[in-house]
């Protein structure tokens, strides 16, 4: 257990070195790490099941990164070579340093890890020593392979939820780039670009102190490859393995906050980011993060109410118009057919001074209130807070509720009977059955019902899979809806 174990520890197979956050093993026979694992806050709590890990390698998986001798000349392979370790630490990182003697005489192979006692870097440090060092590395370059492990990859999920949960391989430049977007041609990389994979709670990322070339590797798994120049004799590369959380990932390199929210426009993301900020406040308050979700829907559905009155204002415009003019409509449909029918109708609007596409306009006011649901909903998606984090009946607000098994599975909708979709689609249809509109007629409320009922239908598929902690904000919208709707039929009568 990393609450137990020793900061480092020796046997003839491998080094283990651990602190609070990290927990790593190299084996001597190539001195490569053959167990990686991050822990959120601290591997004690993790142990105690009042926090998280994840293990970017395992017992059964090969080393996630490894180094390769390429070039002319008599081949090494750096993975048969059988090293020697001293360990040791300093007030930032507990050291390991493995040497080892290359199959040409005057030449030694130097590789040290320096893990961080307070955060998720590690330092990989890599030299040739000895007399014939350059000799032998005149025209060799060392590339480096990183792969991601079986641990970074979730488990598998149902319906739309799967859009969520994957994999992908990145690179962090003064943006963020997908490895597949630049093509399968290598990419120059500056000294300080990070590139590896991230999931959407956790990443590992490589950063070189040298220009290298990136060189996407074809596999089962996804995997990287980077070559540095030829001839040098010593190379450097910083890795962060842990969770996508503002603060850590700021304490490796600022610029890897750019990794939050990063497949939204920069406006948008902004807006993420603030919203962010806004959540944490509230859980400050709250104490719980299931109930500041709770807040967050109240307090982003009072910021909107100039909007939404905007949007009420509109849909009410829309009401007026669609009652004026449908006694007309209704005539010309008994009377005509085909392109008699279309020409009169737009007779008919021409006569009463409406537009063809007059009911856009309450389209309209749901667009101005878009870019904030697709804000909040990124945010809760992606907020590493919410991982793991139980509320009454929910087991974690970053998956669905998953209140009880299924005797069987359900295409598309999963295992799980998941009960907060239902709360939320019922608080919808309460809304809608309450809602009253003093323009329309009759058959018209009938009709505009109908098609309420349609999208409420819509997005309880789109919402079943989701993560509770998304449902549960639009469950907490639609009910601050329905009492301000209630709340306001009062006021009128009164």
């Amino acid at each position: 257990m990393c609450a137990t174990a020793l900061p480092v520890s020796a046997d003839e197979a491998s080094v283990r070195v651990t602190t609070d956050r990290l927990d790593l093993a190299f084996s001597r026979a190539g001195a490569d790490p053959v167990r990686w694992r991050a822990c959120h806050p601290s591997c004690a709590r993790a142990d105690t099941a009042s926090g998280t890990s994840v293990r970017f390698v395992g017992d059964a998986d090969p080393p996630p990164v490894r180094l390769i001798l390429r070039g002319p000349g008599p081949a090494v392979d750096l993975q048969r070579l059988r090293f020697t370790a001293d360990l040791s630490e300093d007030a930032h990182a507990r050291i390991v340093t493995f040497q080892a003697d290359l199959p040409v005489d005057g030449v030694r192979f130097v590789k040290s890890f320096e893990v961080s006692r307070a955060g998720y870097e590690v330092v990989m440090t890599a030299r040739l020593l000895g007399p014939n060092a350059a000799a032998f590395m005149s025209g060799r370059r060392l590339e480096l392979e990183l792969e991601a492990g079986r641990g970074l990859f979730p488990a598998p999920a149902a319906g739309f939820a799967a859009m969520l949960e994957r994999v992908s391989r990145v690179v962090v430049a003064g943006g963020v780039v997908r490895v597949g977007d630049l093509g399968p041609d290598p990419v120059p990389l500056h000294a300080g670009d990070w590139v590896g994979f991230r999931g959407r709670f956790w990443a590992m990322l490589l950063r070189s102190d040298g220009a290298v070339t990136l060189e996407p590797r074809p596999g089962a798994r996804l995997a990287l490859g980077l070559a540095d120049g030829r001839d040098r004799l010593s190379w450097r590369h910083t890795f962060y393995a842990g969770p996508l959380e503002s603060r850590a990932l700021t304490r490796a390199d600022p610029q890897l906050e750019q990794l939050l929210f990063s497949g939204l426009w920069f406006w948008l993301r902004a807006l993420s980011v603030a919203l962010l900020f806004l959540l944490r406040g509230l859980t400050e308050i709250i104490g719980h993060p299931g109930a500041a979700i709770v807040a967050l829907a109240v307090s982003v559905k009072i910021f909107l109410l100039p909007l939404t009155a905007v949007a009420e204002r509109l849909q009410e415009q829309v009401n007026a118009t669609q009652a004026r003019l449908q006694p007309g409509i209704d005539a010309i449909k008994a009377a005509y057919r085909g392109e008699e029918r279309a020409r009169r109708t737009l007779a008919l609007y021409r006569e009463q001074g409406v537009h063809p596409l007059y009911t856009l306009r309450s389209l309209l006011g749901f667009l101005i209130q878009l870019p904030v649901f697709v804000a909040v909903f990124d945010m809760l998606a992606e907020d590493f807070d919410l991982y793991r984090v139980t509320f009454l009946w929910i087991h974690d607000l970053s998956r669905p509720d998953g209140l009880l098994r299924l005797p069987a599975c359900v295409p598309f909708l999963g295992c799980d009977l998941n009960l907060l979709p239902f709360l939320m689609s019922g608080v919808s249809l309460a809304t809608l059955l309450r809602f009253r509109s003093s323009v329309l007629t009759p058959p018209l409320v009938r009709r505009q019902r109908r098609n309420l009922m349609t999208i409420t239908l819509l997005f309880f598929l789109l919402f079943y899979t989701f993560p509770a902690g998304m449902v549960l904000y639009w469950t907490s919208t639609n009910a601050f809806q329905l009492l301000s709707q209630e709340l306001g039929r009062l006021w009128r009568r009164a």
